[in-house]
């Protein structure tokens, strides 16, 4: 998938017409591929007052040119339509596929007294339908029975994302991250879809926008019958996991809670690591305002989502605060030192009945920061946290992976007689391989090391991520990515983590607006205001995760497996609490992940396997299939599974009865 450059995310379709619904087609990839798709038109860098080369327009009701989005900095194709008689359209076309279509689009009305749609088209008319209807609904179509999907204001955004199954005539629909519906029969019948059209009806006038269109098709296995997708859970319904989502930097200011806030507990992961920002709490000295963090707070707890606080960073309101963004040092000064350990101790007495795990500082290896400085301040730190909240769960860390700096770490703090302040050490293992086994043999070096030195602590992949495009701030940034390759990559990190009974922390929630560039590892896509612009399609496989691996489900060491062809698979074996049923999942993990999706007919035996009844699942995207009956077979306690399609993105082998749908 091609993820928007910094130019053309910003591309917008604008439609004002009064005439019967208009085709403003969207081109997709070739049938069969999963890749992004060739949209017509570069608007953000098309002459205003023009027609966007691709793009052809019809009808006598208007005119469809470029033009400045009033009060944004998009640029966007405008179909304006001053008649009640007749229409304007604006489209482009993409060859008919009989694959899966994912479209994914912003609509937005100037008013709620016209009805717009967004058509996915078949050769015989419509067959799914997003509207804006003109009493203020949004509202699709089950067939021919209208369904009601709640109000929409005017001039406000919507994420729109639908899914389209031509080999079953059904499609579901998804509104800023939430999945509104499921199994909606198409409006008209059809084998093949071949395009996507916008447009306002004609009973009335007004103004609509379509922004940042993006079309994919994505391959089924061959004669498996789609069953339907994974079904999404929020934080609160998942109650518990190891999953936990980035929320960092907000003490910075360089994202928004409140823009973002609306997907956090939509997202699934029931933790989420944030930043104490000293400094922006305590920006006079000895006055505190919580109010920021009050609100982040309180909201993410009514979301199901359990606040993870770092105390971080330095304050330079003192001489020798430290320093108060990545790669600070700490505090040094007694007056700072005091300082911190009055807000500390503030910090833990406010949060300690909404907040029960603590980090201490961010990346101290990164910094400079010597390991005996480290270990004195983690200690001086933890004790103050204890005092106030002797069940404080009190996590150390580092940048990477650096065994040295932790056993160093752990070694001083078991001499000092205060490893009991330790409850778990993360680490930040950026790589371009998400499999590279040079990773998990240190992960390995430190479990060691805390077993040895502080026993009952645990490990935690505290912050992990990539980029969806070049360019972006901060590790990886200087390696080509799309949103797919950032999709695949995040997965793969997850399930490897997650089969291993690690915690692991997606790094973030949204893209972060560093002072010098953005850093694209954000699930969500962000305007230049930090707003959000919409769900990436790692969104959405990290939702799928979230609802599929929550606490019901553990890990199966030392799961035997084999495969043919013997190409390099990375596999981890899940099995369900109670039921023993089992989640087995399956990938290439040979290499950085890559841009095309590529499937690899594999046999794969499971030794020990519990399975009653099989379906396959594409992790990233989510699509549930039916393995036949003539794909796998059993032999004692050896299941085996044939010509089952394999790419360098997870797939699961996994009983019917653990997957929801």
């Amino acid at each position: 998938m091609v993820n928007p450059s910094p130019t053309t995310s910003g591309r917008s379709l604008a439609l004002l017409v009064a005439g019967a619904l208009v085709g403003g087609l969207i081109s997709a990839a070739t049938a069969g591929q999963a890749s992004a798709a060739d949209v017509t038109g570069d608007f953000d860098t098309t002459a205003p007052s023009t027609t966007p080369s691709g793009w052809s327009v019809t009808g006598s009701g208007g005119d469809a040119t470029v033009q400045d989005v009033p009060g944004t900095v998009d640029r966007s194709l405008r179909l304006q339509d001053t008649s009640t008689s007749a229409p304007v359209t604006a489209g482009t076309s993409f060859g008919t596929t009989s694959s899966t279509v994912v479209a994914g689009f912003r609509l937005r009305a100037a008013q709620t007294s016209a009805t717009i749609g967004v058509h996915l088209d078949s050769a015989s008319g419509h067959s799914v339908t997003v509207a804006m209807g003109a009493g203020g609904r949004l509202y699709t179509y089950d067939a021919a029975r209208r369904v009601d999907l709640g109000a929409y204001e005017a001039d406000r955004w919507y994420d729109i994302k639908v899914v389209a199954h031509p080999s079953t005539a059904t499609a579901e629909l998804y509104i800023d991250g939430e999945r509104k519906a499921k199994r909606l029969a198409f409006r008209t019948s059809a084998t093949a879809l071949n395009s996507l059209r916008a447009g306002v009806s004609t009973a009335g006038t007004g103004t609509a926008w379509v922004d940042d269109v993006r079309t994919t098709t994505e391959s089924a296995p061959g004669g498996w019958r789609y069953l339907g997708s994974v079904a999404p859970r929020t934080a609160r319904q998942v109650g518990t996991s190891n999953l936990i989502i980035g929320a960092e930097t907000l003490d910075r200011d360089y994202a928004d809670y409140q823009a973002f806030a609306p997907y956090l507990g939509r997202l699934g992961a029931t933790s989420a690591r944030l930043q104490g920002g000293w400094a922006k709490t305590e920006k006079a000295k000895g006055v505190y305002d919580w109010t920021w963090l009050d609100r982040i707070v309180d909201d993410a707890h009514g979301r199901g989502v359990k606040p993870w606080l770092q105390l971080s960073y330095g304050n330079g309101a003192y001489p020798g605060g430290g320093g108060s963004g990545l790669g600070g040092k700490l505090p040094t000064s007694a007056e700072a030192l005091a300082a911190w350990d009055a807000w500390v101790t503030a910090m833990v007495k406010r949060y300690k009945n909404r907040v029960t795990e603590w980090e201490v500082w961010n990346e101290p290896n990164l910094a400079g920061i010597p390991v005996a400085d480290y270990t004195d301040f983690f200690v001086r730190t933890a004790t103050r946290i204890r005092a106030e909240q002797p069940d404080a769960v009190i996590y150390g860390q580092e940048a990477g992976i650096d065994v040295p700096y932790a056993r160093d770490f752990l070694v001083r703090l078991a001499e000092k007689g205060k490893a009991d302040l330790l409850d778990g050490f993360t680490y930040h293992p950026y790589n371009p391989n998400p499999d590279d086994a040079w990773t998990y043999g240190q992960v390995e070096k430190l479990r060691e090391l805390i077993a040895r030195y502080a026993p009952g602590a645990v490990l935690r992949q505290g912050e992990n991520g990539a980029p969806s495009r070049p360019g972006s701030f901060g590790a990886l940034g200087d390696l080509d990515w799309t949103e797919l390759s950032q999709t695949k990559w995040v997965l793969r990190r997850v399930l490897n983590d997650l089969g291993r009974g690690i915690s692991t922390s997606v790094f973030s929630i949204s893209d972060l607006h560093y002072p010098s560039k953005i850093n694209s590892k954000g699930l969500l896509q962000t305007n230049t205001d930090k707003s959000i612009r919409y769900a990436k399609p790692s969104y959405y496989a990290v939702q799928n995760v979230a609802s599929l691996f929550d606490s019901t489900v553990e890990p199966l060491t030392g799961y035997t497996w084999r495969a043919t062809p013997g190409t390099s698979l990375t596999v981890q074996a899940f099995a369900k609490r109670g039921t023993g049923r089992q989640i087995v999942g399956v990938w290439s993990g040979a290499a950085k992940p890559s841009e095309e999706n590529t499937r690899r007919s594999t046999d794969l035996t499971f030794t020990g396997g519990n399975f009653e009844d099989p379906v396959y699942v594409d992790v990233r995207t989510g699509a549930v299939f039916d393995v036949p009956a003539a794909n796998w077979s059993v032999q004692g306690d050896s299941h085996t599974f044939r010509d089952v399609p394999v790419y360098d993105s997870p797939v699961l082998i996994a009983d019917r009865s653990v997957i929801k749908f």
